[in-house]
């Protein structure tokens, strides 16, 4: 029994005339005995190359089938699909007859199936698959379909791979090795090979999805969406880059101080990797970030007093009015305990020491018993300092030491600290504090005008070498993904 090389040399001799195999030119001849004497041996050559390809199971493979109809046989041999669908034009339908005789008898009548497009008209092919996927039944899932791009004009394959880019669709096409004077494969060469859906390969529409979440905040669904994207596409990095970026930064909105140094640790490897595309100015703008989420892990206290109005800033861009109300108040508590702890001896707030802030301790407390009944409108005498000092309670306390923070408050009088007990109200009055009234976007916007007020201030007096507003634009979460 002659070999599958001696029948490809003998194939090439009845190509070039030598030899004779019925009737009809030279090629016609030689493409006769490739389906009829050597079909078995390349079958068999192209599982043998095609056994370490994972096969998926499917229902339908719809192959695109030109001049050749080897790629359509070869595709059908080694997927096995119950159904085939045959796509060609109207000028190669004699080569549709060849598949059928070769296969025919393996497939019943409905299911071997072959349609006639125009091959430059990618609406024609799309519609043919559409339809050929959709269930009988609305109830019934699609049909499980690979398609074969192989053969077919090439504006054929193009349209077949956006249909299934559409679609969802698996696709297939039989590599080999090329005889340039024969202008066709080789036998015996051809090997499988299977793609996913060219979007899910290349990323781009998810991409785009996840970015989108990324943008918005949504940390933890954009998260999970890189970390999907990083598994599956082409080229990776970005997408890796963008998921720890985001675990990152809902580290920070949690202020989960015990992860977020080995999610700091990751960004950096992230940034560093040219792979990733990181823009320089966002680069920088990253460094810094990570090194004040250092000091946020470190306790820095200007880092949490900043950090209170960069999140205030974060969910107050979402929406999210009650949390950016409860971050605004603390930002303002928190400039005014500050204050008292740098100003006046390391003053602890939740720990009271009034001799710290004034020796005559009596005094201190005749003076703010009388601005506190004001104030909180009490009919009795207030005759004792507070257990613990909280935001007005800070307030009527640096007011009766005339503190020089106060001025750039806009708290020169009782009057001062009365507009800030009412804005305090809103956080205290909504569903996250003491009350049940959701903040409103108005009133949330107060409290932030106020905590920023609050913050300047602060920072004039204690961080004198930096730009609180320069710093609060670098340190707010980049959208630029």
């Amino acid at each position: 029994m002659a070999t599958l090389e001696q029948k490809r040399a003998k194939m090439r001799r009845i190509f070039r005339g030598q030899e004779a195999y019925g009737e009809g030119a030279a090629a016609e001849q030689a493409n006769r005995y490739r389906l009829t004497e050597m079909y078995a041996d390349a079958v068999a050559a192209a599982k043998a190359n095609s056994a370490d390809v994972h096969r998926p199971e499917v229902d339908l493979l719809v192959s695109l089938s030109g001049f050749s109809p080897e790629t359509t046989l070869l595709a059908y041999e080694l997927i096995q699909p119950p159904r085939l669908l045959v796509i060609s034009s109207d000028n190669t339908r004699q080569q549709v007859d060849v598949i059928h005789k070769k296969i025919g008898d393996r497939l019943e009548f409905s299911q071997f199936m072959h349609e006639y497009v125009d091959p430059v008209n990618p609406i024609d092919i799309y519609e043919l698959v559409k339809k050929a996927v959709r269930p009988v039944r609305p109830s019934d899932p699609p049909l499980k379909a690979i398609i074969d791009i192989t053969g077919g004009k090439k504006v054929m394959s193009a349209s077949a791979a956006l249909a299934a880019s559409q679609l969802d669709l698996k696709l297939c096409y039989i590599d080999s090795e090329f005889d340039p004077e024969m202008r066709q494969a080789i036998p015996g060469t051809e090997r499988l090979c299977i793609l996913s859906n060219p979007t899910v390969l290349f990323g781009d529409k998810d991409m785009d999805a996840a970015v989108q979440m990324f943008k918005s905040g949504g940390y933890p669904g954009a998260q999970e969406r890189f970390a999907e994207l990083s598994e599956r596409m082409s080229e990776p990095a970005r997408a890796r880059y963008l998921c720890d970026l985001a675990a990152f930064y809902q580290s920070w909105c949690d202020l989960d101080s015990e992860n977020l140094p080995t999610k700091i640790e990751q960004v950096k490897i992230r940034i560093a990797d040219p792979r990733s595309g990181v823009r320089p100015e966002t680069a920088r703008r990253l460094g810094e970030q990570l090194t004040f989420a250092s000091a946020l892990v470190a306790k820095d206290s200007s880092a949490q007093l900043l950090n209170s109005y960069l999140l205030g800033e974060h969910y107050f861009r979402l929406g999210r009015n009650d949390f950016a109300a409860l971050l605004y108040y603390r930002t303002i508590e928190k400039s005014l305990a500050e204050r008292l702890r740098r100003g006046y001896q390391g003053f602890n707030a939740s720990k009271p020491e009034y001799r710290l802030l004034d020796p005559d301790v009596n005094g201190l407390t005749s003076r703010y018993g009388e601005q506190a009944m004001t104030v909180f409108g009490s009919s009795r005498p207030i005759e004792q300092l507070p257990w613990r000092v909280q935001l007005i309670e800070a307030a009527i306390i640096l007011f009766v030491l005339d503190d020089e923070m106060l001025p750039h408050v806009s708290i020169k009088s009782r009057s001062g600290i009365k507009h800030l007990r009412m804005l305090a109200d809103i956080r205290n009055q909504s569903v996250l504090a003491h009350g049940e009234i959701p903040v409103g976007e108005k009133d949330c916007d107060k409290l932030r005008k106020q905590a920023l007020l609050y913050l300047r201030a602060f920072w004039r007096l204690h961080e004198v070498d930096r730009d609180v507003e320069e710093r609060i634009e670098t340190l707010r979460f980049v959208t630029e993904a």
